[in-house]
This record gives structure tokens, C-alpha cells and sequence, in this order.
């Protein structure tokens, strides 16, 4: 795994250097210059400047060569052309860190790419700790260090509950920094990681992962460079009950585009990536309001519970609207005890129906004191883990002492409590939304905004949970297995039966009248398949024949297939021929998996047959998902009607089929010189009856050149 670069001098600098500064305040030598000020770093502080031998009242030297050895940090205010000679510099002077402002280098193409190497390879060598290029640097609010050029001011976390922030865009960084100040809530540190030349998100998730300055970190990645060293940072950090919300831009074929003309990234499998950071719980969010609304919520109460909120509004039809949304997003708004409906039923109108959501109707009109009256006995019944309260606004006037009655009610058992005013635009009192945020809850003028930051949260809950209990780790096995390329089916099917999954008895022959001995022998109808690594689609080659029932049919069989293989394959050498058992009907499933060359073990499952290509009715998983964690996912397939029982038909072994994929994900995990594995159909069946492979492919992994260093 690669290796974590250390920041702390970056981070935590007992001594700056600002290289480019000029009288100018404008420039961005001076509003680096500025922000150190500002924020009253109280080490030393040294200028470079070619045309300056003073600025202010500091003193400046000509080149970086003046300077003392091994300042902590240093800022390169300096355009692109400079960059690589300063670099050069910093590392004579054994400088621990640089920032580097400048664009124009793997983002511009080609020539930016080869001189971003150059100087990455500098400070390697030199140890330094390179951010950059293309940044707007780095803010330590706690410690009151900023080594950036954007106007920025300071603003100790204190009491208010903080973020960090890891973001590739210097304008999401500042997005997520302005959003969380409006919010009420802090931010520990902000880092603008820039086109990555050294140092990049995985390293300062790594600082931040044991910081307890942040409840929670928002990573903003147009690619994750070191996959798996960001999955070994999360799972720190989720057993820290530190949340991670990952916004990663790249599903689409021209967001993949824009990220390489961004930051010079090449966006990875998005698929991929979502499904891996699952498994160690990552929320990843898809736009820039959830990425803004869950590191709020997470920010605020970051301690999520697998029981979903209760709902409060006095309008009934949000009240359908409420349960249509949480359904779509997922999220579970749960019953509410007996207990609860009757103390409820006792305080409403007879009209009222106690249950959740609830309508409180406009009694609430008549009877202020009632909002806070159903809140208060909502957060106190176990079944739910927070509360939503989404009002009418009525007019500006009523508004407010709607939320000044029911606000005392709110958040004071330890269960989160968002607040939303319906209404869109409609006028609200000014000091409303301060009075909620200044209270520690999230405000909404959107319902949805605030019922999908429970379903994060909600989710989050689900899968900390199964990444605890998670399956034991498969240590790579003892022997490797051997070859490169396409394993034969007959051997695919024998490593896969190895680990429990059903494969159709079957014989590999070398001559027909072996092959009519092995019918003989299993039973009558059998499945004639030709074999060899260098026919991976035998249908195409007309290599398959089923339902043969008889000896003359297998004979004539096999001239037909040995026919259509030297047609379609000349001078092809068949290994043999496997005679197989017909398999009983059932549902087709397709299932298999690949070791990723960057994420590692993956497992993909869905429907099979004429399902698979129309329908693209798949799961990701991690390779080592649980059972239980398995038949979850495939009771979110679209096509999951077909697996409890559709139109008369019976409903399948969801445990037994969960287990055969499973075993699909063991192989992977044991084997990491396998490259993928295809398992096309896998018939699932009713209670009882194991699935059963009747067809199997697996793809080892070629040898690496000698010179392949990766």
C-alpha cells in the first residue's frame, strides 16, 4: 500500500517563507502576505523578492539561497516558469513544505505534465511536503495558520462543532468554508490539494482521521489517486466514528473530461469506487447541496443511528408527500410504540391520527403549545432517532412563535432535530433561521433537503454496522494458481466448487466414446461443451449443445461441434470436450467479480439472462460483504420482484444464493492474481435447492514486465 507523506510542517509551522511578494497588495505574493497577518502567525516570517528590499517593515532577500536551512514552510507566489527553479532552491535549503499557487502544469496538457514531474520529483527526493500546484493553499483554523491567497480571515473553531475539509477545487473548498460559517459551524482545517504533484487528499485525511478538532471530514476528489490507502484511511476513521462525506464528480463520460482538463485527474470506475468506500461506510454524495447539507449534519451530530426520525408537520398532504420521498430515498421512518400513539392520541384532536409522520392539523393554530408537546414525546419514544419538523409558515408573524414555542422542545435528548419551514421563498421572520442555527439544528426551506440528510445519515449507521461485523479477512492463499489469462471452464468450475458453489456433475473427455461413458454415467440429457482457454465464447464457435439424449445424438453431436471449432478457430487444439448434467430450470442470475487494479476485491451481481444487458440490473459489493449484507443488496435490484415470487412463480433461496455469491467474493479475496470472474447463468431456486453455476469463466492476471513498477 502506498505510503502516507507527512504534512505536520505544512499543517503546523513554526517558521514561513513567502517567495514572489511585492509592495502590491493585490498580488498574490501580497495577499499571502496578508492572510499570514491576518491570522497572526507569531514564528518568523522571511521574503523573497527580486525587486524588493522591503515590503512594509519586513526585510526581503533576493533568492531563495539567502534564506536560513530548514524553514518550515514556504509559499511560491510565483507564475508557472518559476516554479522549477525554486524548487530546486527549496530543496538545497532543506525546506520542509511548499505551496505552490502557480497553474499551467498537468492540467495544460502534455508539456505542464512533464515539468509537474520534474518538480515532483524534487521534493520527493528532498522530503518536502509539496501543495500544489495549481492551489489555493491551506487554512489551520485551530492553530491560526493560512497559507493561501484568497481573502480569508481567521475563525477559531471554539464551542461551534467543526468540519475539515480536503477538496482538489480551491472553489469547493471556499464553497464548503462559507456554507458551514453561515451554517453556525466551524472548520478545523481547509485544504485545497490542487493538481496533487506530491501531497494529495489521501495525506491529509490522514491527518485528520485522529484530529479531534473535527467531528467529521468532507473530501471533495475528482479522483482518488491512491485508492487503497484512502480505504485504510476510512476505515480509521470510521473507527473513530469520524464520518468521511466524499462528493466525486465522474459518472458521466463528459464529467470524466472535465476532471482530466481540471486538475489533470483520470477519473477511475465511479461504480467502483462508490461500492468500495461503501464497505468502509464513506458517505459519497452525488451534487453539491447534499455534499453541503450531510457535512452539516454529520458535523453536528456525528453519532448516526440505524433508526430513522419521526416527522412532524401540520400539513397533511406533506405528510404523504414525506413517506413517498423517505421511500425513494431509503430511508426508514419508523412506527411509532403503542405508548407513544396513545400519549399522542390524548393531546390531539379526535380527528388526528397518532402515527409517524405526524399531522397535528391546523389545531397547532389554536393551540400553539402543541407543536412542542408532540415533539417532546416523539424524541422520547425509542423507535425513533431524531425528529423533523417541517411547519407552514403561515405569515411571517405566526411563523415566529411557531418556532419560538416548539424551539425550546427540540434536540434535548442527544437525537438530532432538523427544522424546515414549507413555502419555498415565502417571507419568514429574519431572526428564524438564526434562532434554529443558533440552537445547533439544521434549517431547511426544502423538506427533501432535510429528509435526504437523515437518509445519509441513516445510511451511514447501516453501513458502520456492517463494516464492524464484516467478514473475517481471507489471507491470500498458500498456492497461487497457475497460468495467465482464460482458465478453461472445466477448471473454473473446479476452483469455484472448492469453495461450496454447485456446479452440474460433469466429466472432461478427450474422445466421443469416453464422452458417451461419461453421459452413461451421469444420466441422460447431458450438455456437450468444447474446452480451451482460447475459446472463452464457445456458443459463438458453436462449441454448446444441450438436451442431447442419446448416444447418437452426443456422437453426432460432437462431430458438429468439433466442425463449427475448426471453422471458426483454425488449428485450435480442444483440451476436450465437458459432458454435464442438465441443470433444472430456475432464475437466471449473473454474478462474478474482479480483482480491481485499484480497489482491490469487488463483487458484481444481478438478474441474469435477457435481464442482464437490458436492464444493466446490477449491485456492487465489496468481495468480502456478508450474507446478510448480499441479500440486502439484492433486495434492492430493480428486478427484485422476481426473486420473492412474480406472477405465480416461486420466490427463491435469497440465504443459499447469497452464499453462492459469496463464495465468488472468497475466491477473489484468496486469489489476487485472479483477474475476474464470470459466472453466467447462475440459476437460483426455490427454497432448498443451492444454486447451481452452468457456467464459469476466470481470468488470471498476466505476469508484470520486468520493468513495470506498478
Amino acid at each position: 500500500m502506498d505510503a502516507v507523506f507527512p504534512v505536520e510542517r505544512l499543517l503546523r509551522p513554526r517558521t514561513l517563507a513567502i517567495v514572489g511578494v511585492s509592495e502590491d497588495p493585490a498580488s498574490m505574493g501580497g495577499r499571502a502576505l496578508a492572510n499570514v497577518d491576518r491570522f497572526g502567525f507569531t514564528g518568523d516570517v522571511h521574503l523573497v523578492s527580486r525587486g524588493n528590499v522591503k515590503v512594509g517593515a519586513r526585510d526581503c532577500v533576493a533568492s531563495i539561497d539567502d534564506l536560513p536551512d530548514n524553514i518550515d514552510a514556504m509559499v511560491l507566489a510565483l507564475p508557472a516558469a518559476g516554479v522549477l527553479q525554486a524548487v530546486e532552491a527549496a530543496a538545497r535549503r532543506g525546506v520542509g513544505a511548499l505551496v505552490v499557487f502557480a497553474a499551467g502544469f498537468s492540467e495544460a496538457g502534455p508539456d505542464g505534465r512533464a515539468e509537474q514531474d520534474r518538480i515532483a520529483k524534487i521534493a520527493r527526493a528532498a522530503g518536502i511536503a509539496l501543495l500544489g500546484p495549481n492551489t489555493l493553499g491551506i487554512t489551520n483554523y485551530v492553530d491560526s495558520v493560512c497559507l493561501g491567497f484568497g481573502a480569508n480571515h481567521p475563525s477559531p473553531p471554539g464551542k461551534r462543532p467543526a468540519m475539515a475539509v480536503i477538496a482538489q477545487s480551491g472553489a469547493m473548498a471556499a464553497c464548503m468554508r462559507l456554507s458551514a460559517v453561515e451554517r453556525g459551524l466551524a472548520v478545523s482545517h481547509s485544504v485545497a490539494t490542487g493538481n496533487e504533484a506530491v501531497t494529495g487528499v489521501e495525506d491529509y485525511l490522514a491527518a485528520f482521521v485522529d484530529d479531534p478538532a473535527a467531528r467529521a471530514i468532507a473530501v471533495f476528489a475528482e479522483q482518488l489517486r491512491r485508492p487503497r490507502l484512502f480505504l485504510e484511511l476510512a476505515r480509521r476513521a470510521r473507527q473513530n466514528g469520524k464520518p468521511v462525506i466524499l462528493l466525486n464528480p465522474g459518472r458521466s463520460r463528459r464529467a470524466r473530461d472535465s476532471a482530466a482538463s481540471h486538475t489533470g485527474a483520470l477519473s477511475g470506475d465511479h461504480e467502483t469506487m462508490r461500492a468500495m468506500v461503501a464497505g468502509e461506510a464513506v458517505i459519497a454524495v452525488d451534487t453539491l447541496e447534499e455534499f453541503l447539507d450531510a457535512s452539516e449534519f454529520f458535523t453536528r451530530f456525528p453519532k448516526p443511528s440505524v433508526r430513522g426520525p419521526a416527522v412532524i408537520t401540520d400539513s397533511g398532504a406533506f405528510k404523504g408527500l414525506a413517506l413517498d420521498f423517505a421511500e425513494t430515498i431509503g430511508l426508514d421512518l419508523p412506527e411509532i410504540s403503542e405508548i407513544t400513539r396513545a400519549k399522542l392520541a390524548a393531546r390531539l384532536p379526535g380527528f388526528a391520527a397518532p402515527t409517524n409522520p405526524l399531522d397535528i392539523t391546523a389545531q397547532g393554530l389554536k393551540d400553539m403549545p402543541l407543536y412542542a408537546e408532540a415533539a417532546t414525546i416523539l424524541l422520547e419514544d425509542e423507535a425513533c432517532g431524531g425528529l423533523l419538523l417541517a411547519v407552514m409558515p403561515g405569515s411571517p408573524d405566526v411563523g415566529q412563535i411557531k418556532m419560538r414555542t416548539v424551539l425550546p422542545a427540540l434536540g434535548d435528548g442527544g437525537k438530532p432535530t432538523a427544522y424546515v419551514i414549507l413555502g419555498g421563498a415565502a417571507p419568514i421572520a429574519p431572526d428564524v433561521e438564526r434562532a434554529v442555527l443558533d440552537a445547533g439544528l439544521p434549517f431547511h426551506r426544502s423538506p427533501e433537503r432535510a429528509l435526504r440528510a437523515f437518509g445519509h445519515w441513516q445510511r451511514y449507521a447501516k453501513m458502520r454496522d456492517r463494516a464492524a461485523a464484516g467478514r473475517a479477512s481471507h489471507a491470500a492463499a498458500a498456492k497461487r494458481i497457475a497460468g495467465a489469462g482464460i482458465v478453461p471452464e472445466y477448471e473454473s468450475k473446479r476452483l469455484l466448487a472448492g469453495l461450496g458453489l454447485r456446479v452440474p456433475e460433469g466429466v472432461l473427455a478427450g474422445t466421443v466414446d469416453a464422452a458417451v461413458n461419461a453421459a452413461n454415467q451421469i444420466g441422460w440429457p447431458v450438455v456437450l461443451k468444447a474446452q480451451s482457454a482460447r475459446l472463452p465464447h464457445k456458443t459463438e464457435a458453436g462449441g454448446v449443445l444441450i438436451d442431447l439424449r442419446s448416444e447418437a445424438a452426443l456422437r453426432a453431436g460432437w462431430d458438429a461441434i468439433t466442425a463449427g471449432v475448426v471453422k471458426a478457430k483454425p488449428g485450435l487444439a480442444l483440451d476436450g470436450m465437458l459432458v454435464e448434467a442438465m441443470g433444472a430450470p430456475g432464475l437466471e442470475m449473473v454474478a462474478g467479480g474482479r480483482n480491481d487494479a485499484d480497489w482491490g476485491p469487488l463483487l458484481v451481481f444481478g438478474l441474469g439472462g435477457v435481464w442482464t444487458e437490458a436492464l444493466a440490473d446490477v449491485r456492487l459489493l465489496r468481495a468480502d460483504a456478508t450474507t446478510a449484507h448480499i441479500i440486502d443488496e439484492l433486495k434492492q435490484l430493480r428486478g427484485a420482484a422476481l426473486l420473492i415470487g412474480s406472477r405465480g412463480a416461486p420466490a427463491v433461496d435469497l440465504e443459499a444464493l447469497a452464499v453462492a455469491i459469496g463464495s465468488i467474493g472468497e475466491l477473489l479475496c484468496r486469489h489476487p492474481e485472479i483477474a475476474e470472474i464470470d459466472v453466467n447463468p447462475l440459476i437460483a431456486y426455490p427454497p432448498g435447492a443451492k444454486p447451481l453455476a452452468l457456467d464459469a469463466l476466470i481470468v488470471l492476471k498476466e505476469p508484470k514486465a520486468a520493468n513495470d513498477s506498478r
